[in-house]
């Protein structure tokens, strides 16, 4: 029994090295190509209220609302396309976006495919002012 307890240790703790192996790269990899970007939120306005990206870039936009419940609803096709075929901005998360919780930060994450100009808006009404609160993420 002592040495089947011991081979079951040795196995569980054996396994670590190689699971590590695995993880390690690919999630390290995807930290150092992801750009973080803050996104400030106030009525009627973003701050940046222009994002530029180089395409293929993973990004992180992190919406934060400063006096009240807002949040980015980003089209993710660019201005002027003709074909809505395949989306220019490809989440990780589809749902997320435009998905506002009160008093929750948002946190979009998505691959800018696509070159082009892609707008975004205030993803929850905050007043008179809501459909002026836009903004432009333009891919390079």
């Amino acid at each position: 029994m002592r040495i089947a307890r011991q081979l079951a240790v040795l196995l569980f703790v054996g396994s670590f090295p190689i699971a590590a192996e695995f993880a390690s790269p690919a999630s390290a990899q995807s930290d150092a190509n992801t750009k973080v970007i803050e996104l400030s939120a106030k009525k009627y306005d973003f701050t940046p209220a222009e994002i530029r990206v180089p395409k293929g870039t993973r990004v992180e936009l992190k919406v934060h609302s400063v006096d009240d419940t807002h949040g980015v609803k980003l089209d993710v096709y660019p201005e002027g396309a003709k074909h809505k075929g395949t989306p220019g901005l490809v989440f990780e998360h589809p749902d997320d976006n435009g998905n506002v919780k009160k008093g929750e930060d948002q946190v979009l994450d998505f691959v800018a495919q696509e070159p082009g100009t892609y707008d975004f808006k205030c993803a929850k009404f905050c007043g008179f002012g809501h459909d002026k609160m836009k903004g432009k993420l333009i891919v390079e």
